[in-house]
């Protein structure tokens, strides 16, 4: 029996993890902001065949100015499966689910089953600050990232609990990966690891010079990346000055909220379910053992990291509600501890023994409503994935490919307010079709020559033109059109 439950926990968790994961995960047009400027981003690499400069309308980009891991693996995941949606977003769903997966097997090893394995998992994919838009449902860095530092996290616990110079170069090499992915997001674990040292008892294994060297090769991983990409492209660090390090003295963009956000957000909505589940295990990893037992190492060393992240993330200035995807899984692994202790006191109070398969039947129990919550939410996403105009356009220049083969030159309007999804489909289609695509905005009604072909999604879009142009309906869905100009008015 104890076989079959090492057997079937992982692929439990791998059914219902993948699920929320991987479920409709190309439905959604692509989002506004960050999804589709990475998504531009990388298929700009494929188009323009330069994977060092990345490029938006052509030219380098400076306002997404992270280095470039991420976008690499977002422009082979367009090379392999063509630029679609479900490709932009499969990078971050795998990432996701490795990560889901490692909190799994350091929740097993440290609390000593894979019933405890299995709880921890769960409970970080049915986190609503982990399982959503721009964090493992999209094509964002945070996913990536995420993987990263917990990788990084639990090299670096096992480093101080077995002193073997092995897991403080892995962890060196996690956060390298970290830093490459979203450039200085990635050192703000560093703090909650050195004060990991002195909460579990291991202070002494940083007089070892591996640590110190593993984390100078990440650093230096990163510099030499910001130093090459400045002399291909000079301005890219001011661009990183600018957008990445002044986020910590100014609210960039008006995203400035009070020091408590991140908890009230904590509370309300991404982690409500387990929030006081992982306070029972902080408050009960310091009991009085001696020697400490690995799970009381790993609440001590998870809760460092995930307390000082949390806090360096509360005193910056920028405020966004994706910044504190990290310290999901460090979270998941504390409540996965709490609810694991609750329970053997109670079995130990009244003497249960239940079967091993029984236990997992009652942590799937444990997770049904949360999950269900979850699904509930993704569910809602894909029924208004369609109510804004300009996330149409996709949709529609699909359509037009199959109802008009031949037209291959047009132009695409957008409306007044700025949304790069119609860029992202435009560049897509002109790295798989091969079409000539323009853009045009309101402002610029009446400059296109008659027998122009256009395309617009939304009234907003469309009306400036249809009021300077006698038009003629080649293609309509929705609220999308395909017109061409036939004169001016």
């Amino acid at each position: 029996m104890p076989r079959l439950t090492h057997f079937l926990a992982p692929l439990l968790l791998l059914g219902a993890a993948g699920f929320l994961l991987f479920w409709k995960l190309g439905s959604l047009p692509v989002q506004q902001w960050d999804e589709c400027r990475t998504g531009i981003n990388a298929l700009e690499t494929l188009l323009h065949r330069d994977w060092l400069v990345m490029r938006y309308q052509g030219e380098p980009d400076l306002w997404n100015s992270k280095p470039p891991l991420h976008l690499w693996a977002l422009s082979l995941s367009f090379a392999t499966l063509g630029p679609t949606e479900f490709a932009l977003r499969l990078p971050s769903a795998l990432a996701a689910l490795a990560t889901v997966m490692a909190v799994y097997a350091a929740g097993r090893r440290a609390l000593g089953s894979p019933a405890a394995g299995l709880l921890a998992g769960l409970i970080l994919v049915t986190a609503g600050g982990f399982t959503s838009l721009h964090v493992a449902r999209s094509g964002d860095f945070d996913a990536m990232l995420t993987l990263w530092t917990t990788l990084g996290t639990l090299c670096w616990l096992t480093y101080l609990r077995t002193g073997r110079g092995k897991w403080a170069w892995l962890t060196g090499l996690a956060f390298a990966l970290a830093l490459l992915t979203k450039g200085i997001a990635g050192a703000l674990p560093g703090p909650g690891l050195l004060l990991a040292a002195w909460a579990t008892g291991n202070w002494h294994r940083l007089r070892n010079p591996a640590p110190w060297l593993a984390g100078g090769l990440a650093v230096v991983a990163l510099i030499g990346w910001y130093g090459l990409r400045e002399a291909i492209a000079p301005g890219y660090l001011a661009a990183v000055m600018q957008y990445e390090l002044s986020m910590a003295t100014e609210g960039l963009e008006n995203n400035g909220h009070s020091p408590v956000w991140y908890i009230g957000r904590l509370l309300e909505y991404n982690f409500p379910p387990w929030l006081a589940a992982a306070i029972l295990a902080v408050a009960l990893a310091w009991r009085r053992n001696t020697p400490p037992s690995p799970a009381q190492l790993l609440v001590r060393g998870a809760a460092c990291v995930a307390g000082s992240h949390l806090l360096i993330l509360s005193l910056a200035s920028t405020k966004l509600s994706w910044y504190d995807a990290p310290i999901y899984p460090l979270l998941a692994l504390l409540a996965g501890a709490g609810i694991t202790w609750a329970a053997q006191a109670v079995s130990a109070q009244y003497q249960w023994q239940l079967r091993p398969v029984i236990v997992l039947l009652l942590v799937l129990l444990v997770a049904a409503g949360p999950f269900a919550d979850r699904l509930a939410h993704l569910r809602e996403l894909h029924q208004r994935r369609y109510t804004v105009a300009a996330l149409l356009y996709g949709q529609h220049l699909r359509a037009q490919v199959t109802a008009l083969p031949e037209l291959r030159t047009y132009t695409l309007l957008r409306g007044n307010e700025f949304n790069d999804s119609p860029e992202f489909y435009r560049t897509a289609a002109q790295l798989e079709l091969g079409h000539d695509i323009g853009r045009a905005a309101p402002w610029e009604a009446g400059s296109l020559e008659p027998a122009t072909v256009v395309v617009a999604c939304g009234a907003e879009a469309r009306k400036p033109w249809t009021q300077r142009y006698e038009t003629q309906v080649l293609l309509q869905t929705d609220s999308c059109v395909t017109l061409r100009l036939v004169q001016r008015r």
